[in-house]
């Protein structure tokens, strides 16, 4: 009998967390996006950086502002341009950037797309370390609506450009001293 309570309980332990999760799911599997046009808008801007990596968020407008937050890990010795692609939202999101996460008290603002119009927001940031990328979703207006953001990631290698244009400049220098 001991053990018949037992495989109940631990059934009961493990279907719920599932059902919990499947009632969640839904709620973003409502929204559809073709992630792949939003990607491909997204890094058609990335010339002349390299493409690094992508990630496509699904945005849920609520009855109250949220936001949402995604760290990105830069590299130092190396140049970025971030591609944000809001063509597949209902309404315009606020993108910030800051140089913290949220948790840290004196996190200051890289970046903000406030004021910029149009569906590609660039931004090439000075210095290559962590910066949280923060999503302001504004309320719905009446029912709940979903949406997608495409982020893009691209990448420069500046060891490279500053040693070709070491090697342009040698070449300039014995190419004049040649001539005399």
């Amino acid at each position: 009998m001991k053990k018949i309570g037992i495989y109940f309980l631990l059934a009961t332990f493990l279907t719920v967390p599932n059902l919990a999760s499947a009632d969640s799911g839904n709620k973003e599997e409502e929204v559809e996006c073709d992630s792949k046009s939003l990607k491909k808008a997204g890094i058609s801007e990335l010339n002349p950086y390299y493409y690094s990596s992508s990630k496509v968020n699904i945005i849920q407008y609520d009855y109250k502002q949220t936001r949402k937050e995604i760290e990105v890990p830069l590299f130092k010795g190396e140049k970025y341009r971030m591609v944000f692609n809001k063509s597949a939202l209902p309404k315009d999101i606020v993108i910030k950037i800051y140089d913290k996460d949220s948790e840290s008290s004196n996190r200051k603002p890289i970046f903000s797309s406030e004021g910029q119009e149009g569906d590609l927001i660039i931004f090439e940031p000075k210095k290559s370390k962590n910066l949280y990328v923060n999503y302001f979703i504004p309320p719905a207006e009446g029912n709940k609506e979903g949406g997608c953001i495409a982020f893009i990631l691209g990448y420069q290698l500046t060891f490279i450009t500053e040693k070709e244009e070491e090697e342009s400049v040698e070449e300039e220098t014995t190419d004049s001293e040649s001539e005399e």
